[in-house]
């Protein structure tokens, strides 16, 4: 599935749809209250001007949500000049914006896709496991370096990039943190853990 251009009619309802289903849950939300959110008349079947269905909007979603990630995951390759420390501080505050940025749509894959298997498993392979991959990836390259010392990139991927999205997850599905301590002090901790036992 590939991202489509949209017509900024089809971009309105998009992003109405996106905060909708984020506030209400996916099956709450009728179409009316999309076009009524997106500024159009509540009954007049705009939507269907744009997109087959309501679920064909909330794929178009979850295809942003994917995107999204694998354009962030772009930068990896931008690191390799940069001091380890300051490289893995940027990829944490990156995955720190990713997430501030895709909240919404977190909500909606964490509460709502368990009906649709197939964009469930696009999320699964394409953003989650496609992101554990790549810096799993970095990793290896940064040992090959000689800027990181031997270990096991996949389980340090895992540790690392799990605990970034825990930190997320717990702020904005349940408007904590872990520990309470804010999103720098977090940062700052991650990064001197991974330096310290990697370096």
């Amino acid at each position: 599935m590939s991202q489509r251009n949209l017509s900024p009619a089809a971009e309105r309802l998009l992003d109405a749809a996106i905060r909708l289903f984020s506030e209400k849950g996916y099956e709450r939300t009728s179409v009316g209250e999309i076009q009524e959110e997106a500024g159009l008349t509540f009954g007049s079947g705009a939507l269907y001007k744009h997109f087959p269905s309501k679920e064909a909007v909330l794929a178009e979603g979850v295809e942003r949500f994917v995107e999204s990630a694998r354009t962030e995951r772009k930068m990896l390759g931008d690191l390799d000049s940069e001091p380890i420390a300051s490289a893995l501080r940027a990829i944490a505050e990156r995955a720190m914006v990713s997430f501030s940025r895709d909240q919404d749509a977190l909500r909606i894959v964490w509460r709502d896709l368990e009906n649709f298997p197939q964009l469930q498993e696009r999320v699964r392979s394409e953003r989650i496991r496609s992101t554990f991959d790549d810096f799993s990836a970095w990793l290896e390259h940064q040992r090959d370096l000689g800027r990181l010392q031997a270990h096991d990139s996949r389980a340090v991927s895992a540790v690392a990039l799990g605990s970034l999205a825990f930190f997320q997850i717990l702020q904005f599905l349940m408007h904590d943190t872990p520990a309470g301590i804010d999103e720098d002090r977090f940062v700052t901790a991650w990064t001197q853990l991974l330096v310290s036992s990697l370096t």
